[in-house]
């Protein structure tokens, strides 16, 4: 049995289009981080301004490229970015073409409007990948503890989860407690305790109090909708799906806090370079699986927004992290360019905020994606279940959420139907068995649909 998270990172290497974006990501990426460490050690240097410029241009092509990818895939224009029933050297060819067209747009936009164009880089890549990161770690913690029967909840689960909640809620209260009183008031002498662990914890947490403040309102929103919920599910299965997402977000919230006491400089260190790995791999084998879900359940071929989505969100993440790194070096040119700005001019302080960003985005996207989980996709997952298994559980053993979507006793459950594929045409009806289509030599016209993947990999080997 495959495992998920190596089956949907998996998809990533099982078409060349994908191997390619995968290609893309690493070369401009990660060459632009490994320009920053270069460029730190040349300041004043005539090799700065080269190595400078070389990073700026990679880092912005990169993510430009990905961005205009989104952008098609999501007006639906794709045809123009790649040519689905072309053979392979056609997208090839509009690959290069569009990264041609990206290093372009990132020169026109250097020269137009100079500086301020990292700007959007900042707000969409680099916020952009800390909500997306809020996203995934929520759609996780609720996915699971998904319970296959699709039955009420008993008393063991009940109390259980109860139990969970509580411990999840004490987390936030003692971390909120704790940043903004104990610590700073040097209570008990944990001010002095911690400050022997982390000499900048007292400077850092006085210096974002204010960003604090808002940060544990947002997680005591979060605590307070996790409660209601879970009262409303407690006699449901799903009532443990609300106290593990607590537990994780208060989990989360604590590292977040440790790192927001820890930091002294603009660096990264190996722990962050391997969380934001494990994020990117993570975020990978996540879109791997939704990619391969909505193809089996569409009968759509190979979907491109996912994948491009990611690596514009990671790709304007680490430009934005390289050029903070850069900007604290006294004299360094980059912090040249923004003169007096305080978010560059104060590095630090900008670079603790990805911390207080991650700190206030996570409880509302939790909030967002329990009640969209719980009343929209738990249901439809626990309906699938039962679907596949062939059964039809008793009214009185299933919630009324679940009761309202099975048929009548004695009826069969109504045929599923395919995206995209209008009523009468094959495929459309998807509780039947395929027509299949006939075949005729070697002609591909006449034969059975390619799943995925295998329409490239016959390409290869011929």
């Amino acid at each position: 049995m495959p495992v998920p998270f190596f089956s949907g990172l998996g998809v990533f290497f099982k078409t060349r289009r994908y191997v390619a974006y995968l290609t893309i990501f690493v070369a401009t990426t990660f060459l632009a981080l490994y320009m920053t460490a270069m460029i730190g050690g040349s300041v004043g240097t005539p090799l700065e301004t080269l190595l400078v410029n070389f990073f700026v241009y990679t880092g912005a092509t990169g993510a430009i490229y990905f961005a205009i990818g989104s952008f098609l895939c999501t007006a639906k224009l794709d045809s123009l970015w790649i040519t689905r029933r072309g053979r392979g050297r056609v997208t090839e060819l509009k690959g290069i073409a569009w990264m041609a067209i990206s290093f372009a747009i990132a020169v026109f936009v250097s020269v137009v409007l100079g500086h301020s164009a990292l700007y959007f880089f900042a707000v969409f890549g680099w916020l952009g990948w800390i909500a997306f990161q809020a996203y995934l770690s929520a759609r996780t913690s609720l996915r699971v503890a998904t319970i296959a029967e699709p039955k009420k909840g008993g008393v063991a689960i009940g109390l259980g989860s109860l139990f969970i909640l509580l411990i999840g809620l004490g987390l936030i209260g003692a971390e909120a407690l704790a940043a903004l009183w104990l610590i700073p008031q040097n209570v008990f002498g944990l001010g002095t305790l911690v400050s022997g662990i982390f000499a900048t914890a007292l400077g850092n947490l006085a210096l974002y109090h204010d960003g604090l403040i808002i940060a544990y309102l947002m997680m005591g929103l979060f605590g307070l909708v996790s409660l209601l919920t879970f009262f409303r599910y407690a006699r449901r299965g799903s009532a443990l799906n609300v106290a593990l997402l607590t537990l994780f977000i208060a989990l989360y919230a604590g590292y977040f806090l440790v790192n927001v006491m820890r930091r002294q400089a603009p660096q990264l260190s190996l722990g962050d370079v391997a969380i934001s790995v494990f994020f990117l791999v993570y975020a990978m084998s996540g879109i791997g699986r939704t990619v391969t879900e909505s193809v089996e359940e569409s009968r759509m071929r190979l979907r491109d927004l996912g994948p491009l989505l990611t690596f514009f969100l990671a790709s304007g993440y680490f430009f934005v992290d390289s050029i903070l790194m850069i900007a604290a070096v006294p004299g360094s040119t980059i912090a040249s360019w923004f003169g007096s700005n305080p978010w560059v001019t104060n590095a630090t302080a900008t670079y603790l905020f990805k911390d207080i960003a991650k700190l206030t985005v996570f409880p509302l996207a939790g909030i967002f994606s329990s009640l969209f989980y719980l009343r929209v996709q738990r249901t439809e997952r626990i309906i699938e279940k039962v679907r596949e298994a062939g059964e039809q559980p008793e009214p009185g053993k299933v919630d009324k959420d679940i009761a309202r979507r099975m048929p009548v006793p004695g009826e069969s459950w109504p045929s599923e139907t395919a995206q995209g594929i209008k009523e009468g045409k094959p495929g459309h009806d998807l509780s039947t068995p395929s027509p299949g289509r006939l075949s005729y030599d070697e002609s591909k016209r006449l034969k059975p649909g390619k799943r995925l993947g295998e329409e490239e990999e016959e390409e290869e080997k011929k």
